[in-house]
Protein backbone atom coordinates (compact mmCIF):
# COMPACT_ATOMS: atom_id res chain seq x y z
CA UNK A 1 0.00 0.00 0.00
CA UNK A 2 1.15 3.48 -1.10
CA UNK A 3 0.16 6.38 1.11
CA UNK A 4 1.14 9.58 2.95
CA UNK A 5 -1.38 10.71 5.72
CA UNK A 6 -1.42 14.43 7.10
CA UNK A 7 -3.32 14.18 10.51
CA UNK A 8 -4.06 17.59 12.55
CA UNK A 9 -6.15 18.25 15.05
CA UNK A 10 -7.30 21.52 16.76
CA UNK A 11 -9.31 22.71 20.05
CA UNK A 12 -9.11 26.35 18.79
CA UNK A 13 -12.74 28.38 19.17
CA UNK A 14 -12.53 30.31 16.26
CA UNK A 15 -13.53 28.37 13.42
CA UNK A 16 -11.52 29.38 10.44
CA UNK A 17 -8.15 29.18 13.09
CA UNK A 18 -9.39 26.09 14.05
CA UNK A 19 -9.27 24.54 10.56
CA UNK A 20 -6.33 26.62 8.98
CA UNK A 21 -4.34 25.37 12.41
CA UNK A 22 -5.34 21.00 11.55
CA UNK A 23 -5.05 21.73 7.86
CA UNK A 24 -1.15 23.44 8.42
CA UNK A 25 -0.24 20.12 10.48
CA UNK A 26 -1.77 18.01 7.71
CA UNK A 27 0.65 19.76 5.04
CA UNK A 28 3.52 19.70 7.05
CA UNK A 29 3.53 16.22 7.66
CA UNK A 30 2.60 15.77 4.13
CA UNK A 31 6.33 17.91 3.51
CA UNK A 32 4.51 20.55 1.42
CA UNK A 33 2.81 18.23 -0.98
CA UNK A 34 -1.20 18.75 -1.41
CA UNK A 35 -3.20 16.21 -0.87
CA UNK A 36 -5.59 13.91 -3.26
CA UNK A 37 -8.36 13.79 -0.56
CA UNK A 38 -9.45 15.39 2.81
CA UNK A 39 -11.66 14.43 5.40
CA UNK A 40 -12.98 17.03 7.83
CA UNK A 41 -14.51 16.34 11.00
CA UNK A 42 -15.60 18.91 13.46
CA UNK A 43 -17.52 18.94 16.65
CA UNK A 44 -20.67 21.18 16.99
CA UNK A 45 -19.84 24.64 18.23
CA UNK A 46 -18.54 25.72 14.91
CA UNK A 47 -19.63 27.71 12.28
CA UNK A 48 -18.67 24.80 9.80
CA UNK A 49 -18.06 26.68 6.14
CA UNK A 50 -15.51 28.66 8.59
CA UNK A 51 -13.45 26.05 8.93
CA UNK A 52 -13.89 24.44 5.24
CA UNK A 53 -12.82 27.62 3.94
CA UNK A 54 -9.40 27.50 6.01
CA UNK A 55 -9.21 23.66 4.99
CA UNK A 56 -9.24 24.69 1.34
CA UNK A 57 -6.81 27.96 1.28
CA UNK A 58 -4.61 26.00 3.15
CA UNK A 59 -4.45 22.54 1.16
CA UNK A 60 -6.14 23.75 -2.12
CA UNK A 61 -9.38 23.03 -3.80
CA UNK A 62 -9.54 19.49 -3.61
CA UNK A 63 -12.43 16.77 -2.88
CA UNK A 64 -13.82 16.99 0.85
CA UNK A 65 -15.90 15.51 2.68
CA UNK A 66 -16.95 14.72 6.74
CA UNK A 67 -19.42 15.38 9.21
CA UNK A 68 -20.48 16.86 12.56
CA UNK A 69 -20.04 14.06 15.80
CA UNK A 70 -19.86 14.27 18.96
CA UNK A 71 -15.89 14.63 19.50
CA UNK A 72 -12.42 14.29 18.00
CA UNK A 73 -10.17 10.61 18.83
CA UNK A 74 -7.09 11.58 17.74
CA UNK A 75 -3.37 10.17 18.24
CA UNK A 76 -3.38 11.70 21.58
CA UNK A 77 -5.93 13.94 21.28
CA UNK A 78 -9.50 13.75 22.76
CA UNK A 79 -11.93 16.40 22.80
CA UNK A 80 -15.61 15.84 23.04
CA UNK A 81 -15.46 19.77 23.82
CA UNK A 82 -18.41 22.25 21.42
CA UNK A 83 -14.75 22.80 19.81
CA UNK A 84 -12.84 20.49 18.34
CA UNK A 85 -11.87 19.35 14.96
CA UNK A 86 -9.46 17.17 12.67
CA UNK A 87 -8.57 17.11 9.38
CA UNK A 88 -6.87 14.41 7.35
CA UNK A 89 -5.18 14.41 4.16
CA UNK A 90 -4.09 11.64 1.98
CA UNK A 91 -2.59 10.98 -0.86
CA UNK A 92 -1.63 7.80 -3.41
CA UNK A 93 -1.00 6.64 -6.53
CA UNK A 94 -2.15 3.79 -6.35
CA UNK A 95 -5.51 4.64 -4.49
CA UNK A 96 -8.32 6.82 -5.64
CA UNK A 97 -10.77 8.45 -3.57
CA UNK A 98 -14.42 9.29 -5.25
CA UNK A 99 -16.40 11.52 -3.81
CA UNK A 100 -20.26 11.33 -3.05
CA UNK A 101 -23.43 13.22 -1.38
CA UNK A 102 -26.88 12.14 -1.19
CA UNK A 103 -29.50 14.75 0.08
CA UNK A 104 -32.36 13.92 1.89
CA UNK A 105 -31.49 10.62 3.60
CA UNK A 106 -33.60 11.78 6.64
CA UNK A 107 -37.03 11.85 5.28
CA UNK A 108 -35.45 9.26 1.92
CA UNK A 109 -33.31 6.79 3.33
CA UNK A 110 -33.48 4.28 0.85
CA UNK A 111 -33.81 6.65 -2.25
CA UNK A 112 -30.13 8.27 -0.99
CA UNK A 113 -29.19 4.75 -0.35
CA UNK A 114 -30.01 3.89 -4.19
CA UNK A 115 -27.94 7.26 -5.28
CA UNK A 116 -24.72 6.46 -3.64
CA UNK A 117 -25.07 2.71 -4.77
CA UNK A 118 -25.61 3.57 -8.28
CA UNK A 119 -22.60 5.86 -8.12
CA UNK A 120 -20.43 3.36 -6.56
CA UNK A 121 -21.56 0.63 -9.04
CA UNK A 122 -20.56 2.99 -11.93
CA UNK A 123 -16.67 3.19 -10.82
CA UNK A 124 -14.97 1.24 -12.92
CA UNK A 125 -11.74 1.04 -11.72
CA UNK A 126 -10.12 -2.31 -10.11
CA UNK A 127 -9.14 -2.91 -6.61
CA UNK A 128 -10.24 -3.31 -3.09
CA UNK A 129 -12.80 -1.06 -2.38
CA UNK A 130 -14.09 0.11 0.88
CA UNK A 131 -17.05 3.07 1.66
CA UNK A 132 -16.78 5.59 4.50
CA UNK A 133 -20.16 6.65 5.28
CA UNK A 134 -21.43 9.31 7.25
CA UNK A 135 -25.07 10.44 7.40
CA UNK A 136 -27.34 12.21 9.78
CA UNK A 137 -27.48 10.62 12.70
CA UNK A 138 -31.69 10.62 12.06
CA UNK A 139 -31.33 8.06 8.93
CA UNK A 140 -32.85 5.00 8.98
CA UNK A 141 -29.95 3.18 8.71
CA UNK A 142 -31.13 -0.48 7.54
CA UNK A 143 -32.94 1.58 4.79
CA UNK A 144 -29.85 3.75 3.70
CA UNK A 145 -27.80 0.17 3.71
CA UNK A 146 -30.94 -1.63 1.56
CA UNK A 147 -30.58 1.25 -0.68
CA UNK A 148 -26.74 1.01 -1.40
CA UNK A 149 -26.54 -2.59 -1.36
CA UNK A 150 -28.92 -3.04 -4.14
CA UNK A 151 -26.10 -2.14 -6.15
CA UNK A 152 -23.06 -3.28 -5.04
CA UNK A 153 -21.85 -5.25 -2.10
CA UNK A 154 -18.79 -3.79 -0.49
CA UNK A 155 -17.89 -3.24 3.16
CA UNK A 156 -19.18 0.40 4.76
CA UNK A 157 -16.71 1.64 7.91
CA UNK A 158 -18.19 5.19 9.58
CA UNK A 159 -19.98 6.16 11.83
CA UNK A 160 -23.14 8.66 12.36
CA UNK A 161 -23.37 12.41 12.05
CA UNK A 162 -24.22 13.62 15.69
CA UNK A 163 -23.92 17.16 18.04
CA UNK A 164 -23.19 17.64 21.73
CA UNK A 165 -25.75 14.74 22.57
CA UNK A 166 -28.27 16.78 22.12
CA UNK A 167 -29.71 14.58 19.73
CA UNK A 168 -30.80 18.18 17.77
CA UNK A 169 -28.82 18.95 14.86
CA UNK A 170 -25.66 17.85 12.79
CA UNK A 171 -24.17 18.83 9.38
CA UNK A 172 -22.45 16.83 6.69
CA UNK A 173 -19.48 17.99 4.73
CA UNK A 174 -18.84 17.52 0.79
CA UNK A 175 -16.90 19.44 -1.04
CA UNK A 176 -16.91 22.40 0.43
CA UNK A 177 -20.69 22.37 1.65
CA UNK A 178 -22.21 22.44 4.73
CA UNK A 179 -24.93 20.36 4.26
CA UNK A 180 -27.86 19.01 6.39
CA UNK A 181 -30.18 15.87 6.56
CA UNK A 182 -27.68 14.06 4.26
CA UNK A 183 -25.26 11.20 3.45
CA UNK A 184 -21.72 11.93 2.47
CA UNK A 185 -19.84 8.95 1.34
CA UNK A 186 -15.96 8.45 0.43
CA UNK A 187 -15.31 5.54 -2.12
CA UNK A 188 -11.43 4.52 -1.77
CA UNK A 189 -10.25 2.32 -4.01
CA UNK A 190 -7.34 0.34 -5.11
CA UNK A 191 -3.80 -1.43 -4.12
CA UNK A 192 -4.57 -1.44 -0.03
CA UNK A 193 -6.03 -4.56 2.44
CA UNK A 194 -8.51 -3.58 5.38
CA UNK A 195 -8.80 -5.49 9.08
CA UNK A 196 -11.37 -4.47 11.21
CA UNK A 197 -12.32 -4.92 15.01
CA UNK A 198 -15.99 -4.49 16.95
CA UNK A 199 -16.27 -4.51 20.10
CA UNK A 200 -18.71 -3.41 23.05
CA UNK A 201 -18.34 -4.41 26.81
CA UNK A 202 -21.90 -5.27 27.12
CA UNK A 203 -23.35 -8.17 29.14
CA UNK A 204 -26.56 -9.56 29.00
CA UNK A 205 -29.07 -9.39 31.68
CA UNK A 206 -30.93 -12.44 30.35
CA UNK A 207 -31.22 -15.93 28.92
CA UNK A 208 -31.90 -15.27 24.83
CA UNK A 209 -35.34 -14.21 24.67
CA UNK A 210 -37.66 -13.78 21.47
CA UNK A 211 -39.51 -11.05 19.78
CA UNK A 212 -43.18 -11.31 19.45
CA UNK A 213 -44.68 -8.31 18.53
CA UNK A 214 -42.86 -5.64 16.13
CA UNK A 215 -43.44 -2.68 13.69
CA UNK A 216 -40.64 -1.12 12.56
CA UNK A 217 -38.49 0.05 14.85
CA UNK A 218 -40.94 -0.29 17.55
CA UNK A 219 -40.60 -3.37 19.81
CA UNK A 220 -44.31 -4.15 21.23
CA UNK A 221 -43.54 -7.89 23.52
CA UNK A 222 -41.28 -10.10 24.04
CA UNK A 223 -41.74 -13.49 24.88
CA UNK A 224 -45.69 -11.88 24.82
CA UNK A 225 -44.96 -9.25 27.35
CA UNK A 226 -44.41 -6.08 27.06
CA UNK A 227 -41.25 -4.76 26.35
CA UNK A 228 -40.84 -2.18 28.77
CA UNK A 229 -41.83 -4.98 31.44
CA UNK A 230 -39.07 -7.68 30.58
CA UNK A 231 -36.53 -4.30 30.31
CA UNK A 232 -37.55 -3.45 33.92
CA UNK A 233 -36.84 -7.30 34.96
CA UNK A 234 -33.93 -7.48 33.57
CA UNK A 235 -32.68 -4.32 35.41
CA UNK A 236 -33.68 -5.22 38.55
CA UNK A 237 -36.28 -2.11 38.56
CA UNK A 238 -39.14 -0.55 37.41
CA UNK A 239 -38.43 1.89 34.34
CA UNK A 240 -40.59 5.06 35.23
CA UNK A 241 -40.44 8.48 33.24
CA UNK A 242 -38.01 9.44 36.68
CA UNK A 243 -35.02 6.96 36.34
CA UNK A 244 -35.33 6.38 32.02
CA UNK A 245 -32.34 8.58 31.36
CA UNK A 246 -30.17 6.96 33.54
CA UNK A 247 -32.07 2.96 32.61
CA UNK A 248 -31.15 3.87 28.97
CA UNK A 249 -28.07 4.81 29.19
CA UNK A 250 -27.31 1.80 31.30
CA UNK A 251 -28.85 -0.88 29.03
CA UNK A 252 -28.87 -2.04 25.00
CA UNK A 253 -30.85 -4.38 23.35
CA UNK A 254 -28.34 -7.22 21.85
CA UNK A 255 -29.52 -8.53 18.42
CA UNK A 256 -27.98 -11.89 17.58
CA UNK A 257 -25.69 -12.25 15.09
CA UNK A 258 -23.46 -15.02 13.39
CA UNK A 259 -20.15 -15.13 15.21
CA UNK A 260 -17.00 -13.78 13.86
CA UNK A 261 -13.70 -13.26 15.04
CA UNK A 262 -13.49 -9.55 14.56
CA UNK A 263 -16.54 -9.24 16.76
CA UNK A 264 -15.48 -10.57 20.53
CA UNK A 265 -19.28 -11.22 21.13
CA UNK A 266 -22.13 -12.74 19.09
CA UNK A 267 -24.68 -9.95 19.83
CA UNK A 268 -24.86 -6.60 18.10
CA UNK A 269 -25.62 -3.65 20.45
CA UNK A 270 -28.05 -1.23 19.90
CA UNK A 271 -29.12 1.56 21.70
CA UNK A 272 -32.47 2.39 22.90
CA UNK A 273 -34.29 5.32 22.08
CA UNK A 274 -37.26 5.60 24.53
CA UNK A 275 -40.02 3.21 26.24
CA UNK A 276 -43.89 4.20 25.46
CA UNK A 277 -45.28 4.09 28.64
CA UNK A 278 -48.57 3.65 27.86
CA UNK A 279 -48.15 1.10 25.76
CA UNK A 280 -45.06 -0.51 27.37
CA UNK A 281 -43.32 -0.59 24.01
CA UNK A 282 -39.79 -0.03 23.58
CA UNK A 283 -37.62 2.31 20.44
CA UNK A 284 -34.83 1.22 18.85
CA UNK A 285 -32.46 2.63 15.65
CA UNK A 286 -33.08 -0.48 13.34
CA UNK A 287 -35.98 -1.86 12.00
CA UNK A 288 -36.80 -5.42 14.19
CA UNK A 289 -38.40 -8.68 12.77
CA UNK A 290 -40.74 -10.97 14.60
CA UNK A 291 -38.98 -13.82 15.83
CA UNK A 292 -35.59 -11.95 16.16
CA UNK A 293 -33.41 -13.05 19.13
CA UNK A 294 -32.10 -10.70 21.91
CA UNK A 295 -31.23 -9.99 25.00
CA UNK A 296 -30.98 -6.67 27.15
CA UNK A 297 -27.45 -5.63 27.84
CA UNK A 298 -26.05 -4.23 30.94
CA UNK A 299 -22.69 -1.89 30.64
CA UNK A 300 -20.68 -0.53 32.86
CA UNK A 301 -17.62 1.78 32.45
CA UNK A 302 -14.69 -0.73 33.27
CA UNK A 303 -16.33 -3.75 31.03
CA UNK A 304 -16.57 -0.91 28.00
CA UNK A 305 -12.84 -0.13 28.54
CA UNK A 306 -11.56 -3.26 28.57
CA UNK A 307 -13.34 -4.95 25.76
CA UNK A 308 -11.59 -1.85 23.54
CA UNK A 309 -8.55 -2.45 25.40
CA UNK A 310 -8.53 -6.13 24.47
CA UNK A 311 -10.20 -5.70 21.00
CA UNK A 312 -7.03 -3.75 20.05
CA UNK A 313 -4.37 -5.84 21.25
CA UNK A 314 -6.05 -8.63 18.80
CA UNK A 315 -6.20 -6.62 16.31
CA UNK A 316 -2.57 -5.88 16.63
CA UNK A 317 -1.54 -9.58 17.15
CA UNK A 318 -3.11 -10.28 14.21
CA UNK A 319 -1.65 -7.17 11.72
CA UNK A 320 1.82 -8.63 13.76
CA UNK A 321 1.15 -12.28 12.17
CA UNK A 322 0.85 -10.65 8.85
CA UNK A 323 3.87 -8.52 9.15
CA UNK A 324 2.12 -5.67 8.13
CA UNK A 325 1.84 -1.72 9.80
CA UNK A 326 -1.16 0.30 9.10
CA UNK A 327 -0.67 3.31 7.21
CA UNK A 328 -3.36 4.52 9.37
CA UNK A 329 -5.84 3.19 11.81
CA UNK A 330 -9.36 4.87 11.98
CA UNK A 331 -11.87 4.62 15.09
CA UNK A 332 -15.19 5.18 15.23
CA UNK A 333 -15.97 5.02 19.05
CA UNK A 334 -20.09 5.85 20.29
CA UNK A 335 -20.79 8.88 22.02
CA UNK A 336 -22.33 7.27 24.46
CA UNK A 337 -19.06 5.42 25.03
CA UNK A 338 -17.66 8.96 26.10
CA UNK A 339 -16.95 11.47 29.56
CA UNK A 340 -21.06 11.58 29.70
CA UNK A 341 -20.37 7.70 30.81
CA UNK A 342 -17.18 6.56 31.86
CA UNK A 343 -16.13 10.18 32.84
CA UNK A 344 -12.14 11.46 32.61
CA UNK A 345 -11.69 7.47 31.52
CA UNK A 346 -11.94 8.68 28.45
CA UNK A 347 -8.83 9.68 27.88
CA UNK A 348 -7.37 6.32 29.21
CA UNK A 349 -9.52 4.21 28.01
CA UNK A 350 -8.55 5.94 24.18
CA UNK A 351 -4.94 5.53 25.07
CA UNK A 352 -5.40 1.57 26.05
CA UNK A 353 -6.06 1.12 22.63
CA UNK A 354 -3.43 3.39 21.10
CA UNK A 355 -0.91 1.71 23.30
CA UNK A 356 -1.68 -1.27 21.21
CA UNK A 357 -0.22 0.26 18.08
CA UNK A 358 3.22 1.63 17.20
CA UNK A 359 3.15 4.95 18.30
CA UNK A 360 3.61 6.14 14.64
CA UNK A 361 0.90 4.80 13.21
CA UNK A 362 -1.35 8.42 12.43
CA UNK A 363 -4.86 7.82 13.84
CA UNK A 364 -7.88 9.25 12.49
CA UNK A 365 -11.30 9.11 14.50
CA UNK A 366 -14.21 10.78 16.18
CA UNK A 367 -17.31 9.97 18.69
CA UNK A 368 -20.24 9.36 16.41
CA UNK A 369 -24.01 8.59 16.34
CA UNK A 370 -24.43 4.57 15.27
CA UNK A 371 -20.83 2.93 14.31
CA UNK A 372 -20.56 1.58 11.18
CA UNK A 373 -18.41 -1.40 9.89
CA UNK A 374 -18.79 -4.69 8.28
CA UNK A 375 -18.51 -8.64 10.26
CA UNK A 376 -18.16 -11.53 7.59
CA UNK A 377 -18.68 -9.63 4.91
CA UNK A 378 -22.42 -7.96 6.30
CA UNK A 379 -22.51 -4.56 7.02
CA UNK A 380 -24.14 -3.66 10.01
CA UNK A 381 -24.66 -0.27 12.34
CA UNK A 382 -24.20 -0.64 16.26
CA UNK A 383 -24.75 1.49 19.09
CA UNK A 384 -22.02 1.77 22.39
CA UNK A 385 -19.51 0.18 20.39
CA UNK A 386 -15.81 0.94 19.35
CA UNK A 387 -14.81 -0.07 15.93
CA UNK A 388 -11.20 -0.05 14.71
CA UNK A 389 -10.74 -0.01 10.59
CA UNK A 390 -6.44 -0.81 9.99
CA UNK A 391 -5.01 0.48 6.48
CA UNK A 392 -2.29 -2.08 5.29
Amino acid sequence: MQLSIGIGNSSKIDGYEAGFEAASIVKEQLIGDSPDFVFVFSSIGYEHQDILDAVAEVLGDMPQSGATFGGIIGREFVDESMYAVQIAGLKSNTIQFYNFKSANAVNQPFQAGENIGQRVAAVAQDGNRVLFLFPDFRTNLTRLFDGIEKHCNIPFIGGGSGDNLKFQQCYQFHDGEVMENACCAVLMVGDFELMTIVTHGSEPLSDAQIVTKCTGNVIYEIDDKPALDVASEGLGQAITPENITSAICLMGIGFKTAYSPNLLSPYIVHAIHGFNFNNGSCIVQTEVTSGSEIRFMRRDPHGVLESARVGAEKLSKELDSLNVTPKFICQFDCAGRGKCFVGDDVHKGIAMVQEAFKHSIPWMGSFAFGEISSIKGKNYFYNYTATLSAFY
